[in-house]
């Protein structure tokens, strides 16, 4: 991603109000895509009149949400293991078999995801007059978001930021069409396909911009590679994976113990703790753009200068770099913190005005916003680790967050001390936040020395 900091860097240095507004509106776009699509979706949604009969709106916000939750637990792993090969190739100038992977790719998730999701609807959805369509379009909207976040991921190579923003409007106008056409004959179920065809027209529209910014060329032993980077970046795959359930883990033990579905479905949610942290979940949109603007921007040039003089300079100048790249991170670190924290309060000084207006609990949305501030710095951290290739640190991190949220959220259902909504979220924030810094820090501090271990062919870190 930083690729894209340095581009929408350039527009803020040009110090006019036209710069800093194209990037931060490119920032929310790039950054926050897969959100956007979302809260586009269900704006879009519920102005539609089909949606005030009974249980339609709950079981498409079932569907959707499972579908999403599924999704991004299933295959962040893989993703990023795909992003890791894409990477390497785009950096060693083959850009015609980065897009030829990624083509192959979506081919391969496609297949993986449209069985696996009918199996899972299957299981999640009785049988009813629209339960075929119903199973069909949740399968096909997990194996469309899983094409749409490796286009996404693929798509930050290039620069043509208004095709990213052709395929968001195509794909969003399409699927409110489509809703408006189906949705009134065949209930969620309609919606839902509506959602799965505009996530796939998105997806396309990427894919193709994709290939048409770098071109194509044929990728043999795609699949070879691909098993050959899993194998190498084990540790990689893991960190998302973990990172994922992590993220999800205290809202599927809630779904599970106080939640609610549709009639004939066990699509659960619980809106009471759903609707809070959704809205907390968009006060981390401007951290992510200023993490993309500022931090990671910052981070990834330090460490280039502090790599050219490990191989061109003196020890006492390698070590100097070093103590900068330390301190540089700190830095910025803190002053993202530091963003974070005033938007963070700014939002809970208001939150009883929010949370009434919307439907949520204001002190569940606050412990959230907390929640929230501590995950953005786990997320900034755990790009570190990666940019440093430490990705059993970041693995470990990644699961102390899953962990302490899974345990605190099973206490918080069945323990016999009733603890608040949103607690086990906020403590595996801190502690994972935590545990994540002293790795990135301890392994900054010896750096140097894990490079020479890494060029005498051990993958220490990996």
């Amino acid at each position: 991603m930083a690729g894209i900091g340095f581009e929408l860097r350039r527009l803020v240095e040009t110090r006019t109000i036209r710069g800093f507004a194209s990037a931060a509106f490119s920032g929310i776009v790039i950054v926050a895509g897969p959100w956007i699509v979302t809260i586009l979706s269900l704006a879009a949604a519920q102005h539609l009149s089909f949606f005030s009969a009974p249980d339609v709106a709950l079981a498409f916000t079932g569907a959707m949400v499972w579908a999403l939750a599924i999704s991004l637990c299933l295959s962040t792993g893989f993703l990023h293991i795909f992003v890791r090969l894409s990477a390497d190739l785009i950096y060693e100038g083959k850009k015609g078999e980065a897009a030829a992977l990624l083509l192959k790719v979506a081919l391969f998730v496609v297949a993986l995801s449209l069985p696996l999701g009918y199996g899972f609807a299957a299981i999640l959805v009785e049988e009813s007059s629209h339960a075929l369509l119903f199973r069909l379009a949740f399968a096909g909207l997990i194996a469309s978001a899983n094409v749409l976040w490796a286009a996404m991921m693929t798509v930050t190579a290039i620069k043509r930021y208004g095709q990213v923003l052709a395929a968001y409007a195509a794909g969003m106008g399409l699927m409110y069409v489509l809703a408006a056409l189906l949705g009134p004959a065949f209930g969620a179920a309609g919606a839902l396909c509506a959602l799965a065809i505009g996530y796939a027209s998105t997806a396309a529209v990427l894919i193709a911009a994709a290939v048409g910014g770098l071109g194509l060329s044929p990728c043999p032993s795609a699949a070879r590679r691909l098993a050959s980077h899993a194998r190498r970046y084990r540790n990689l795959a893991l960190a998302g994976s973990l990172y994922a359930m992590g993220t999800w883990i205290d809202k599927i033990v809630l779904w599970a113990a106080r939640g609610s579905a549709a009639i004939g479905t066990q699509l659960w949610v619980y809106p009471e703790y759903d609707t809070a942290f959704f809205l907390a979940n968009l006060a981390l949109i401007p951290g992510l753009i200023y993490f993309t603007l500022a931090t990671e921007t910052s981070f990834s040039l330090d460490l280039r200068r502090f790599l050219t003089y490990l191989a061109h300079r003196r020890q006492p100048e390698v070590e100097a770099a070093r103590r900068r790249l330390g301190s540089s991170a700190a830095s910025a670190l803190a002053a993202q913190s530091t963003f974070q924290a005033i938007l963070s309060v700014a939002l809970a000084l208001v939150a009883p005005f929010i949370a009434r207006a919307l439907g949520a609990d204001g002190g569940v949305f606050v412990i959230l916003l907390a929640g929230g501030f501590f995950q953005l710095i786990l997320l900034t951290t755990l790009n570190m680790l990666f940019y440093l290739e430490l990705y059993l640190a970041a693995a470990l991190a990644s699961f102390c967050f899953l962990a302490v949220n899974a345990l605190l959220s099973l206490a918080l259902v069945l323990g016999p001390v009733p603890l608040p909504l949103g607690l086990p979220y906020l403590a595996g924030g801190l502690a994972a936040s935590a545990v994540a810094l002293g790795f990135l820090f301890s392994g900054i501090s010896r750096f140097d020395r894990i490079i020479y271990l890494r060029a005498s062919g051990e993958d220490y870190g990996l």
